[in-house]
């Protein structure tokens, strides 16, 4: 298991979530652009400089070259994910605050943005007397939290990604920050936030929200 630090490029890679989609479509095996663009009913034409900022980054590589005619047809494979982990550094975010600050709002919006537009919906369906039960979109803000030592919690986190990431805790060692004896015996009260959210559902409103009302 690697351990790499989450660089501004990075940060930029993983808070798109079109680019997070084609990560995990090539995840498995290898796939052509046209293949993506099939899965993610989107144009190859909106899909080629994604990929090519991925590849750039060493997430994408090129597997295999086909030539159809006279085309060149290439097939992506995601790498550097399933066996590595990227941590944010405090020493590279600090270079870029601002941009630093806007990534990780931008990796928080859609839940909210999910949110508000689902509690539109079930207004609305409750004026025509049609009552919703749950949300209408696939996301969920969830919040608890605990008296613990400084020590305890950020154990904690490392336990809580293995879970949601699917790793191996037995084969894979996650780092946890780390205190001094005394600092990792004090006792605070900690709040944590799970947020999650389904991407196809982020990009179904963002498409919604874009429609030209008629004339």
């Amino acid at each position: 298991m690697q351990v790499k630090p989450n660089s501004i490029e990075l940060m930029k890679i993983f808070s798109d979530p079109r680019r997070l989609q084609i990560l995990h479509a090539a995840l498995d095996e290898p796939i052509t652009v046209k293949q993506l663009a099939i899965e993610l009913n989107e144009q190859p034409s909106r899909l080629y400089y994604h990929v090519k900022k991925l590849e750039e980054a060493d997430l994408l590589e090129v597997t295999e070259t086909k030539q159809l005619g006279n085309l060149t047809e290439k097939y992506y494979q995601t790498v550097n994910m399933k066996d590595t982990l990227y941590r944010g550094s405090p020493q590279i975010q600090a270079e870029q605050p601002e941009v630093t600050l806007s990534l990780t709002y931008q990796l928080i919006q859609p839940a909210l943005t999910l949110l508000e537009k689902s509690l539109e919906e079930i207004r609305k369906a409750k004026e025509q007397n049609i009552h919703h039960t749950s949300h209408l979109y696939q996301f969920d803000i969830s919040s608890v939290s605990d008296r613990l030592t400084a020590q305890e919690w950020a154990d904690s986190i490392p336990k809580i990604i293995q879970m949601i990431a699917k790793k191996d805790e037995n084969t894979i060692p996650l780092p946890s920050r780390t205190f001094t004896e005394e600092e990792g015996k004090e006792q605070g009260t900690y709040q944590y936030v799970l947020l999650s959210y389904r991407l196809e559902d982020v990009e179904h409103v963002k498409n919604e929200n874009t429609k030209k009302p008629p004339l």
